[in-house]
């Protein structure tokens, strides 16, 4: 699993997903697991492998997937379900607080709270839609200076790596997501 020391970029996943509404009723009962497995691929198709491997993205546990573990690696990236917390925020608060050089931690929430945690931290943070649209155009926002000190390592692409013990799901179903959110 990722060494928390080492992290340089944490997510608040479902930030990235709240905007996104559940279905009414009678919607796909698996509607939130599905909008996880596709932040993660598109997660996993932005970002560097150097990137990924140093990243976990965190995700409330109120109902997590029973058929997973509370922490996974996915395209590189480590993933975990704040099982055992109140909400996420508890866990990713312990993770900014775990990691020995903080400030080339990237947090990306869109709530204060966190904001605080990283600002008292010496962290960089940044809203996540704004964040994560960002990205979906091209661009990388990080703390100052690592990405750079990331290529110097010679931390060059590597294999693409699936989500181990994560529900996939079919291309027509990522196709159908893409096409309901105007992707």
């Amino acid at each position: 699993m990722l060494d928390i020391a080492k992290l340089v970029l944490l997510v608040d996943g479902y930030n990235i997903i709240a905007p996104v509404a559940p279905p009414g009723v009678g919607g796909d009962v698996r509607w939130l697991e599905r909008e996880r497995s596709v932040l993660l691929k598109r997660l996993g198709g932005a970002l560097p492998e150097s990137v990924r491997r140093l990243t976990c993205i965190v995700f409330d546990a109120a109902n997590p997937p029973a058929n997973i573990s509370d922490q996974y690696r996915c395209f590189g990236m480590n993933v975990r379900f704040a099982i055992g917390y109140p909400e996420a925020d508890d866990l990713i608060e312990e993770l900014i607080l775990a990691c020995s050089a903080p400030k080339r931690l990237a947090v990306i929430p869109s709530d204060h709270r966190i904001q605080a945690a990283a600002k008292r931290r010496s962290s960089v943070f940044f809203d996540s839609e704004v964040w994560f649209d960002e990205l979906m155009s091209g661009g990388l926002r990080l703390a100052p200076g690592v990405m750079s000190k990331l290529e110097e390592g010679g931390a060059g692409e590597g294999t693409e790596e699936k989500c181990v013990d994560s529900p996939s799901l079919t291309q027509e179903e990522v196709e159908q997501w893409l096409k309901d959110f105007d992707y």
